[in-house]
């Protein structure tokens, strides 16, 4: 079951232990069930003792508590296989967690809630590093090749240390980047995003990939790309500088290969180009739907956006904005347009 697995290479991932390949293949089967990607990234976060007898003891009977309670629910969607003594404490308490994230998105128990960590971040894990940032934060990183990477806001990349030896330069992301790539004839800078292969040697260039949206975009700024929509050899396309291309997304199916397009680049007044503004801290609306804009307001300032009638989503809007606070971007929206807007907390309604 695809569960019982996402659960078994996430205990691994947490316990140190998984290999690259353990990890694509999570990361594609959390594509597939996008409602565990959260939890997934929360918990590749979580730090705990390795040498606590207490946090051991404690370890020891979560795992035995979580195993009673699964043999007396007897859940079909995971399953535990006896007997666990032979099994690490450290990977034990993985698994643990692992578990307890699962069967709370599938509604077995209420489990409590971990918070996630604001900026950005390396996990405790010899075979992989990880880099995430929560919506309303962006962070700029050099990976060990001497490559540079800008991740927006709700974006989660993840690249293995070693890269800059013998090893090949292979990256996972999900979300938002801008990629500054070293040259290096020899060892081609390979992304795997959502279903989505792109092959680079040396440029600059943007890919925006975001779980949940009804497209995926690559734009490339400088160099040669190589770009293989569904993991199809067959269906690559290459881009030159100042072209884009959009590929429909599928949940469950990720990136297709059919019905892709490509355009050129348009950059905006001072040359601004509005496909990687983000990146010099500019929040741009280029003809964007307010459904649209909701998703790149919420991922620029760490809310989220209600659009409560279905009209407002056909409402269109441009605009450039770089030190603006939230209220004042929906001022100038609502300045061009009829809405409301009521602000609670964190969260936004709109209405007509």
């Amino acid at each position: 079951m695809e569960q019982e697995k996402i659960w078994s290479l996430l205990g691994k991932k947490l316990s140190g232990e998984a290999t690259m390949a353990e990890l694509r293949e999570l990361e594609e089967l959390l594509q597939q069930q996008p409602e565990l990607r959260y939890k997934a990234a929360v918990l590749s976060g979580l730090q705990q003792p390795v040498s606590n007898e207490a946090w051991e003891q404690r370890t020891d009977e979560a795992w035995e508590r979580h195993v009673h309670r699964m043999d007396d629910e007897h859940s079909p969607e995971v399953t535990v296989e006896q007997p666990v003594a032979g099994i690490p404490r450290r990977k034990r308490m993985a698994m643990v967690i692992a578990i307890t994230a699962l069967m709370a998105a599938t509604g077995s128990y209420t489990a409590y809630m971990v918070n996630g960590r604001h900026g950005h971040g390396k996990t405790q894990n010899v075979s992989l590093a990880e880099i995430h940032t929560e919506n309303g934060v962006r962070s700029k990183t050099i990976l060990p090749d001497g490559s540079t990477v800008w991740l927006n806001g709700g974006s989660n990349l993840q690249y293995q240390p070693g890269m800059k030896g013998a090893n090949g330069r292979e990256v996972m992301l999900s979300g938002e980047a801008f990629f500054e790539v070293s040259p290096d004839a020899a060892r081609p800078f390979v992304i795997r995003s959502n279903g989505m292969t792109v092959r680079v040697l040396g440029t600059s260039f943007n890919i925006k990939a975001y779980p949940g949206d009804a497209t995926m975009e690559t734009s490339l700024i400088t160099g040669a790309l190589e770009i293989i929509p569904g993991n199809d050899p067959a269906s690559a396309v290459r881009l030159a500088p100042n072209q884009k291309i959009i590929i429909p997304y599928v949940p469950g199916n990720n990136a297709t290969a059919a019905s892709y397009h490509v355009e050129n680049i348009r950059p905006q007044e001072e040359g601004m180009i509005s496909e990687t503004a983000w990146r010099d801290n500019y929040l741009v609306f280029n003809n964007d739907s307010f459904s649209e804009i909701a998703l790149k307001i919420e991922r620029w300032y760490g809310v989220k956006v209600y659009l409560q009638d279905k009209q407002l989503k056909d409402y269109h809007f441009t605009g450039t904005f770089s030190k603006e606070s939230y209220k004042e971007v929906l001022e100038a929206l609502k300045a061009t347009s009829s809405f409301r807007y009521r602000i609670t907390g964190n969260e936004t309604f709109i209405s007509l």
